[in-house]
Protein backbone atom coordinates (compact mmCIF):
# COMPACT_ATOMS: atom_id res chain seq x y z
CA UNK A 1 0.00 0.00 0.00
CA UNK A 2 1.40 3.41 -1.32
CA UNK A 3 1.32 5.89 1.97
CA UNK A 4 0.12 8.58 0.14
CA UNK A 5 -2.82 6.48 -0.33
CA UNK A 6 -3.34 5.77 3.53
CA UNK A 7 -1.87 8.82 4.70
CA UNK A 8 -4.59 10.01 6.83
CA UNK A 9 -5.58 6.73 8.22
CA UNK A 10 -1.97 6.42 9.20
CA UNK A 11 -2.13 9.45 11.34
CA UNK A 12 -5.61 8.34 12.82
CA UNK A 13 -3.57 5.29 14.25
CA UNK A 14 -1.19 7.89 15.33
CA UNK A 15 -3.78 9.70 17.42
CA UNK A 16 -5.16 6.53 18.53
CA UNK A 17 -2.51 4.50 19.96
CA UNK A 18 -1.33 7.85 21.42
CA UNK A 19 -4.90 8.03 23.55
CA UNK A 20 -4.64 4.54 24.51
CA UNK A 21 -1.11 5.07 26.18
CA UNK A 22 -3.00 7.45 28.47
CA UNK A 23 -5.66 4.14 29.61
CA UNK A 24 -2.88 3.45 33.21
CA UNK A 25 -3.21 7.32 34.49
CA UNK A 26 -6.53 6.78 34.58
CA UNK A 27 -6.54 3.38 35.99
CA UNK A 28 -4.31 4.84 38.66
CA UNK A 29 -6.86 7.21 39.48
CA UNK A 30 -9.77 5.16 40.19
CA UNK A 31 -10.10 3.60 43.62
CA UNK A 32 -11.65 1.12 45.11
CA UNK A 33 -12.95 -0.86 42.28
CA UNK A 34 -12.17 -4.69 40.66
CA UNK A 35 -10.96 -4.13 37.44
CA UNK A 36 -13.28 -6.07 35.37
CA UNK A 37 -16.04 -3.42 36.87
CA UNK A 38 -13.70 -0.60 35.91
CA UNK A 39 -13.63 -1.85 32.36
CA UNK A 40 -17.51 -2.18 32.49
CA UNK A 41 -18.34 1.46 33.02
CA UNK A 42 -15.60 2.27 30.71
CA UNK A 43 -17.35 0.88 27.90
CA UNK A 44 -20.70 1.39 29.40
CA UNK A 45 -19.82 5.35 29.02
CA UNK A 46 -18.11 5.36 25.51
CA UNK A 47 -20.48 3.43 24.31
CA UNK A 48 -23.35 5.40 25.08
CA UNK A 49 -22.11 8.35 23.66
CA UNK A 50 -21.16 6.47 20.45
CA UNK A 51 -25.03 5.33 20.39
CA UNK A 52 -26.02 8.92 20.53
CA UNK A 53 -23.74 9.85 17.88
CA UNK A 54 -24.98 7.33 15.73
CA UNK A 55 -28.93 7.96 16.11
CA UNK A 56 -28.12 11.61 15.54
CA UNK A 57 -26.20 11.07 12.44
CA UNK A 58 -28.79 8.29 11.21
CA UNK A 59 -26.15 5.75 10.76
CA UNK A 60 -28.76 3.19 11.11
CA UNK A 61 -26.26 1.17 8.38
CA UNK A 62 -23.95 0.11 11.70
CA UNK A 63 -26.47 -1.55 13.42
CA UNK A 64 -26.91 -4.06 10.61
CA UNK A 65 -25.23 -7.17 10.94
CA UNK A 66 -24.82 -9.27 8.03
CA UNK A 67 -22.14 -12.73 7.58
CA UNK A 68 -19.46 -13.29 10.14
CA UNK A 69 -21.65 -12.06 13.08
CA UNK A 70 -19.38 -14.83 15.21
CA UNK A 71 -16.50 -12.94 14.45
CA UNK A 72 -17.42 -9.81 15.12
CA UNK A 73 -18.52 -11.62 18.91
CA UNK A 74 -14.99 -12.56 18.90
CA UNK A 75 -13.82 -8.99 18.93
CA UNK A 76 -15.77 -8.54 22.02
CA UNK A 77 -14.44 -11.29 23.63
CA UNK A 78 -11.05 -10.37 23.05
CA UNK A 79 -11.22 -6.83 23.79
CA UNK A 80 -12.35 -7.78 27.26
CA UNK A 81 -9.63 -10.30 27.67
CA UNK A 82 -7.25 -7.71 26.49
CA UNK A 83 -8.59 -4.77 29.04
CA UNK A 84 -8.48 -7.38 31.73
CA UNK A 85 -4.97 -9.05 31.61
CA UNK A 86 -3.50 -5.87 30.77
CA UNK A 87 -4.98 -4.06 33.84
CA UNK A 88 -4.06 -6.30 36.02
CA UNK A 89 -0.52 -6.16 34.66
CA UNK A 90 -0.40 -2.45 35.41
CA UNK A 91 -1.53 -3.34 39.04
CA UNK A 92 1.62 -6.01 39.19
CA UNK A 93 4.62 -4.64 36.97
CA UNK A 94 3.56 -0.78 36.18
CA UNK A 95 2.08 1.37 33.37
CA UNK A 96 5.79 0.95 31.39
CA UNK A 97 6.27 -2.65 31.38
CA UNK A 98 2.68 -3.54 31.22
CA UNK A 99 2.11 -1.23 28.30
CA UNK A 100 4.97 -2.71 26.71
CA UNK A 101 4.18 -6.41 26.92
CA UNK A 102 0.68 -5.50 25.35
CA UNK A 103 2.64 -4.79 22.64
CA UNK A 104 4.43 -8.55 22.20
CA UNK A 105 1.20 -8.91 20.01
CA UNK A 106 3.12 -8.05 17.03
CA UNK A 107 5.19 -11.25 17.15
CA UNK A 108 1.41 -13.53 16.95
CA UNK A 109 0.47 -11.10 14.31
CA UNK A 110 3.72 -11.62 11.97
CA UNK A 111 3.77 -15.24 12.65
CA UNK A 112 -0.34 -15.96 11.82
CA UNK A 113 -1.53 -13.58 9.66
CA UNK A 114 0.06 -15.09 6.81
CA UNK A 115 -2.34 -18.15 8.05
CA UNK A 116 -5.23 -16.63 8.97
CA UNK A 117 -5.30 -13.73 6.66
CA UNK A 118 -2.95 -14.77 3.82
CA UNK A 119 -0.63 -12.00 4.29
CA UNK A 120 3.01 -12.08 3.06
CA UNK A 121 5.31 -11.66 5.72
CA UNK A 122 7.24 -8.61 3.40
CA UNK A 123 11.09 -7.49 4.66
CA UNK A 124 9.98 -4.31 5.69
CA UNK A 125 7.75 -5.87 8.36
CA UNK A 126 10.47 -8.56 9.34
CA UNK A 127 13.16 -5.78 10.07
CA UNK A 128 10.76 -3.56 12.04
CA UNK A 129 9.20 -6.29 14.14
CA UNK A 130 12.87 -7.71 15.22
CA UNK A 131 13.97 -3.49 15.99
CA UNK A 132 10.99 -3.44 17.77
CA UNK A 133 11.19 -6.70 20.09
CA UNK A 134 14.28 -5.35 21.34
CA UNK A 135 13.26 -2.47 22.05
CA UNK A 136 10.33 -3.88 23.99
CA UNK A 137 12.68 -6.49 25.67
CA UNK A 138 15.61 -3.79 26.68
CA UNK A 139 12.52 -1.87 28.97
CA UNK A 140 10.98 -5.00 30.08
CA UNK A 141 13.90 -7.22 30.66
CA UNK A 142 15.07 -6.58 34.66
CA UNK A 143 18.06 -5.80 36.44
CA UNK A 144 18.52 -9.09 38.75
CA UNK A 145 16.53 -11.02 36.02
CA UNK A 146 13.15 -12.65 35.64
CA UNK A 147 13.08 -14.78 38.42
CA UNK A 148 15.00 -12.73 40.68
CA UNK A 149 12.14 -10.72 41.43
CA UNK A 150 9.38 -12.25 42.99
CA UNK A 151 6.17 -13.47 42.06
CA UNK A 152 4.89 -10.04 41.70
CA UNK A 153 7.01 -9.16 38.75
CA UNK A 154 6.01 -13.13 36.79
CA UNK A 155 2.27 -12.51 37.30
CA UNK A 156 2.83 -9.37 36.05
CA UNK A 157 4.88 -10.65 32.88
CA UNK A 158 2.01 -13.63 32.59
CA UNK A 159 -0.97 -11.03 32.25
CA UNK A 160 1.51 -9.00 30.51
CA UNK A 161 2.02 -11.23 27.77
CA UNK A 162 -1.66 -13.06 27.86
CA UNK A 163 -3.10 -9.26 26.75
CA UNK A 164 -0.41 -9.45 23.89
CA UNK A 165 -1.46 -12.34 22.19
CA UNK A 166 -5.61 -11.70 22.76
CA UNK A 167 -4.57 -8.04 21.03
CA UNK A 168 -3.17 -9.83 18.25
CA UNK A 169 -6.38 -11.52 17.98
CA UNK A 170 -8.50 -8.22 17.51
CA UNK A 171 -5.57 -7.21 14.95
CA UNK A 172 -6.20 -9.81 12.94
CA UNK A 173 -9.97 -9.98 13.15
CA UNK A 174 -10.65 -6.91 12.20
CA UNK A 175 -8.61 -6.79 9.35
CA UNK A 176 -10.67 -9.81 8.53
CA UNK A 177 -13.95 -7.96 9.08
CA UNK A 178 -12.53 -4.73 7.11
CA UNK A 179 -14.23 -5.87 3.63
CA UNK A 180 -17.51 -6.25 5.71
CA UNK A 181 -18.28 -4.20 8.33
CA UNK A 182 -17.13 -0.81 8.92
CA UNK A 183 -14.68 0.48 12.12
CA UNK A 184 -17.79 2.05 13.38
CA UNK A 185 -20.23 -0.90 12.87
CA UNK A 186 -17.30 -3.21 14.48
CA UNK A 187 -16.71 -0.95 17.53
CA UNK A 188 -20.83 -0.62 18.27
CA UNK A 189 -20.91 -4.62 18.02
CA UNK A 190 -17.81 -5.22 19.98
CA UNK A 191 -18.44 -2.50 22.61
CA UNK A 192 -22.18 -4.09 22.86
CA UNK A 193 -21.13 -7.64 23.47
CA UNK A 194 -18.61 -6.97 26.03
CA UNK A 195 -20.76 -4.78 28.04
CA UNK A 196 -22.87 -8.05 28.38
CA UNK A 197 -19.82 -10.19 29.07
CA UNK A 198 -19.39 -7.79 31.96
CA UNK A 199 -22.59 -6.77 33.03
CA UNK A 200 -22.42 -8.97 36.15
CA UNK A 201 -19.08 -7.49 37.18
CA UNK A 202 -20.55 -3.53 36.81
CA UNK A 203 -23.93 -4.69 39.04
CA UNK A 204 -21.31 -5.66 41.93
CA UNK A 205 -20.36 -1.95 42.10
CA UNK A 206 -21.67 -0.18 45.56
CA UNK A 207 -23.27 3.14 44.84
CA UNK A 208 -20.88 5.55 46.86
CA UNK A 209 -17.74 3.79 45.23
CA UNK A 210 -19.26 4.60 41.80
CA UNK A 211 -20.04 8.00 42.68
CA UNK A 212 -16.69 9.12 44.12
CA UNK A 213 -15.16 7.37 40.41
CA UNK A 214 -17.51 8.88 38.21
CA UNK A 215 -15.57 11.47 36.64
CA UNK A 216 -12.88 9.69 35.61
CA UNK A 217 -14.98 6.89 34.54
CA UNK A 218 -17.04 8.94 32.52
CA UNK A 219 -13.90 10.81 30.88
CA UNK A 220 -12.38 7.53 30.61
CA UNK A 221 -14.85 5.60 28.56
CA UNK A 222 -14.90 8.58 26.02
CA UNK A 223 -11.85 9.50 25.55
CA UNK A 224 -10.52 5.83 24.98
CA UNK A 225 -14.17 3.92 23.56
CA UNK A 226 -15.66 6.52 21.94
CA UNK A 227 -12.70 8.62 20.84
CA UNK A 228 -9.68 6.44 20.37
CA UNK A 229 -10.97 3.19 19.63
CA UNK A 230 -13.64 4.64 16.38
CA UNK A 231 -9.89 6.21 15.16
CA UNK A 232 -8.26 3.01 15.59
CA UNK A 233 -10.86 0.46 14.05
CA UNK A 234 -11.42 3.15 11.03
CA UNK A 235 -7.58 3.16 10.09
CA UNK A 236 -7.24 -0.54 10.95
CA UNK A 237 -9.70 -1.37 8.36
CA UNK A 238 -7.41 0.10 5.88
CA UNK A 239 -4.18 -0.27 6.54
CA UNK A 240 -2.36 -4.25 5.94
CA UNK A 241 -3.02 -6.18 10.05
CA UNK A 242 0.92 -6.41 9.87
CA UNK A 243 1.52 -2.90 9.29
CA UNK A 244 -0.89 -1.88 12.01
CA UNK A 245 0.64 -3.95 14.68
CA UNK A 246 4.47 -2.79 14.39
CA UNK A 247 2.73 1.09 14.29
CA UNK A 248 0.40 0.18 17.08
CA UNK A 249 3.74 0.06 18.99
CA UNK A 250 3.81 3.59 19.11
CA UNK A 251 1.57 3.50 22.18
CA UNK A 252 3.86 1.63 24.82
CA UNK A 253 6.31 4.89 23.87
CA UNK A 254 3.20 7.46 24.75
CA UNK A 255 2.26 5.14 27.76
CA UNK A 256 5.93 5.14 29.06
CA UNK A 257 5.84 9.26 28.60
CA UNK A 258 2.39 9.18 30.37
CA UNK A 259 3.66 6.69 33.51
CA UNK A 260 6.94 9.37 34.07
CA UNK A 261 4.59 12.72 33.74
CA UNK A 262 1.83 11.73 35.90
CA UNK A 263 2.85 8.52 37.75
CA UNK A 264 6.21 9.39 38.77
CA UNK A 265 7.97 6.09 36.93
CA UNK A 266 11.33 6.74 36.24
CA UNK A 267 12.90 6.79 32.91
CA UNK A 268 16.08 4.71 33.08
CA UNK A 269 18.56 4.46 29.94
CA UNK A 270 17.45 1.63 28.46
CA UNK A 271 13.83 2.36 28.91
CA UNK A 272 15.08 5.50 26.18
CA UNK A 273 16.91 2.94 24.04
CA UNK A 274 14.05 0.67 24.05
CA UNK A 275 11.53 3.15 22.62
CA UNK A 276 13.97 4.85 19.83
CA UNK A 277 14.26 1.18 18.41
CA UNK A 278 10.69 1.18 18.25
CA UNK A 279 10.11 4.53 16.64
CA UNK A 280 12.46 3.31 14.09
CA UNK A 281 11.06 -0.17 13.58
CA UNK A 282 7.16 2.10 13.59
CA UNK A 283 8.92 4.24 10.82
CA UNK A 284 9.95 1.84 8.52
CA UNK A 285 6.47 0.61 8.40
CA UNK A 286 4.98 3.80 7.42
CA UNK A 287 8.30 5.41 5.44
CA UNK A 288 8.04 4.96 1.47
CA UNK A 289 10.86 5.44 -0.07
CA UNK A 290 9.22 4.99 -3.52
CA UNK A 291 7.29 7.93 -2.86
CA UNK A 292 10.37 10.10 -1.86
CA UNK A 293 12.09 12.69 -4.68
CA UNK A 294 14.22 11.11 -7.11
CA UNK A 295 16.44 14.04 -6.64
CA UNK A 296 17.43 12.80 -3.36
CA UNK A 297 19.31 10.09 -4.57
CA UNK A 298 20.58 11.50 -8.16
CA UNK A 299 18.89 8.96 -10.40
CA UNK A 300 15.60 8.76 -12.18
CA UNK A 301 14.32 5.36 -10.19
CA UNK A 302 15.29 4.61 -6.26
CA UNK A 303 16.25 1.24 -7.55
CA UNK A 304 19.04 0.07 -9.58
CA UNK A 305 21.01 -3.02 -10.24
CA UNK A 306 24.75 -3.08 -8.05
CA UNK A 307 26.40 -3.07 -11.15
CA UNK A 308 24.94 0.33 -11.91
CA UNK A 309 25.19 1.50 -8.21
CA UNK A 310 28.76 0.70 -8.45
CA UNK A 311 29.25 1.98 -11.71
CA UNK A 312 27.70 5.93 -11.08
CA UNK A 313 29.31 5.44 -7.57
CA UNK A 314 26.79 5.71 -5.49
CA UNK A 315 27.04 2.69 -3.75
CA UNK A 316 26.87 3.32 0.04
CA UNK A 317 25.27 1.81 3.21
CA UNK A 318 21.96 3.41 3.23
CA UNK A 319 21.35 3.00 0.07
CA UNK A 320 22.24 -0.39 0.20
CA UNK A 321 19.31 -0.92 3.19
CA UNK A 322 16.61 1.00 1.33
CA UNK A 323 17.12 -1.10 -2.13
CA UNK A 324 17.08 -4.38 0.29
CA UNK A 325 13.71 -3.00 2.14
CA UNK A 326 11.91 -1.78 -0.39
CA UNK A 327 13.56 -3.56 -3.26
CA UNK A 328 11.14 -5.06 -5.94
Amino acid sequence: MELKNGRHSYIELIIACTIFGSSGVFLKHIQGMEVSSIIFYRLLFGFSLLLVYLLVTKRYDVFRLDKKKRYMFLIGVFNVITAYSYFRSIGYVGLSTAVLLLYTAPVYVTLLSPVFLREKITRRGLMSLFLSLIGIMLVVMPVDGFFGSGNHLLMGLLFGFISGLSYSGTIMTVSYLKTDYSGTSQLFWSALISLLILLPFGSKVPGEILEVNLLSLIIFGIVTTAFASLLYLNSAAKIPAQTVSVLALLEPVSGIIFGSLFLHEPIIMKTVQGCLLILIGASIMVLDIRSMPMQLYGMRHPFMSLHAAMRVRVLDIPRIIFMWLFGK
